[in-house]
């Protein structure tokens, strides 16, 4: 398959609205009205592939995951949720020990829980790469009209932060991402993810609160807060900034907080 590059490059946006919620009050009600304040323009869709931290260390709610599939059911022709493996978990693990099957259930096949692992692998050519200049990506992320990455914030012994972006590394079709990626430098491998992968809709578990916004820089910045970090001293945050021809503060500074 031809590579499409511009499907993966994200195109950061100018407009850096981030809208948070307490979390008790996020229902299938409040849920598109978060949306519909950091200007997501629903539409009919033939695939939206989701994708929740599953086989990570931090799981988000099943609630927020089925906020998700409850507002694109009618949107969408296939939902398909999609993990890769990782050294501790299988998806086919997660799925069952987190109640992802079950969840699916409801949706009457309209639903799929997909092992990433098991799709055809596209060797993707990452532009100006800051750690490696190919990453092996599932055909699913080439093919499906919308990306879904749904996060819980916390912090990571090699990255400070894990959110948004850092669920990226997710998407790699290696089982041993620690082995392969990590010695590359994991900050420098989620920049590179970051240009080749394009998140159109984040949605993040940040404790008591939820967090969405169509930028995962923007997001994750926000959500640095919720950890007690400091976003100067997240190394990828400053990368994928830098990939933009912007400065991490010059970002900062320029991202709208709006509550509900």
């Amino acid at each position: 398959m031809d590579q499409d590059i511009n499907r993966y490059i994200y195109n950061s946006v100018s407009d850096y609205k981030v809208v948070t919620c307490n979390a008790s009050k996020v229902s299938s009600d409040v849920f598109p009205k978060m949306l519909s304040k950091v200007k997501f323009e629903p539409k009919k869709y033939n695939l939206v592939l989701v994708k929740p931290n599953l086989c990570g260390m931090y799981h988000p709610q099943l609630q927020l995951l089925e906020c998700t599939l409850k507002y694109f059911e009618p949107l969408a022709k296939r939902i398909v949720i999609g993990e890769t493996d990782s050294m501790g978990h299988t998806p086919e693990k997660q799925f069952r020990r987190l109640g992802i099957w079950n969840l699916i259930k409801k949706f009457k096949g309209k639903v799929e829980a997909v092992n990433l692992m098991k799709d055809e692998i596209l060797n993707l050519e990452v532009p100006s790469p800051h750690a490696i200049d190919h990453l092996p990506i599932p055909n699913l992320v080439h093919d499906c009209d919308l990306l879904v990455n749904i996060s819980k914030v916390g912090t990571h012994s090699r990255t400070m932060l894990t959110c948004a972006l850092k669920n990226l590394f997710g998407l790699l079709a290696e089982k041993n991402k620690y082995g392969v990626y990590h010695p590359l430098g994991v900050d420098k491998v989620i920049a590179d993810l970051a240009k080749i992968v394009r998140c159109d809709l984040n949605i993040v578990d940040a404790r008591d609160r939820v967090i969405v916004g169509l930028d995962p820089l923007s997001v994750d910045i926000f959500a640095c807060k919720f950890v007690n970090l400091d976003p100067l001293q997240v190394g990828y945050l400053e990368l994928v900034s830098q990939d933009r021809n912007l400065k991490l503060n010059e970002i900062m500074n320029q991202i709208k907080i709006i509550k509900i």
